[in-house]
C-alpha cells in the first residue's frame, strides 16, 4: 500500500466524499490510468488540495485527500452599554454610549 499520511476519498454520485481506506492503491491507479500520468504527479495533485478524476465516464469520478478542519477561532465579544454582548466588529458608537446593531436606534436619541 501506498504510504502517505493523508486519507484518499472518492466522490459518490450524490456529491459525498467516502474515505478509500483498503481500496486506496486502487483509486490512485485509476487515477494514473485516467489522468495519464505518473503516481507521483497523482499524488502531488492531491497533496496540493485539487481533486482528480479516477473514470472519465460519470462526473462523480474524483479522488481527493480528506481536508483539514479548519480551526474554529473564538470571536472577542463586548458587552455594550445597552446591555447586549455582540462581538467586537459589530459594535456601535451612539450618543448614549455604545450599542449592539439592534439597540442603536434606542441610544441615538
Amino acid at each position: 500500500m501506498t504510504q502517505t499520511t493523508e486519507t484518499l476519498q472518492y466522490q459518490l454520485s450524490n456529491g459525498s466524499w467516502i474515505n478509500c481506506d483498503d481500496r486506496s492503491d486502487g483509486f490512485l491507479a485509476k487515477c494514473v490510468a485516467t489522468t495519464g500520468t505518473t503516481q507521483d504527479e497523482v499524488l502531488t495533485l492531491l497533496k496540493a488540495g485539487k481533486t482528480v478524476r479516477n473514470d472519465a465516464s460519470d462526473w462523480y469520478s474524483n479522488c481527493r485527500f480528506e481536508p483539514i478542519p479548519v480551526e474554529h477561532k473564538l470571536v472577542e465579544t463586548v458587552l455594550c452599554s445597552c446591555g447586549c454582548s455582540v462581538p467586537k466588529s459589530s459594535v456601535m458608537h451612539a450618543s448614549m454610549g455604545t450599542a449592539c446593531p439592534d439597540c442603536y436606534d434606542e441610544m441615538s436619541y
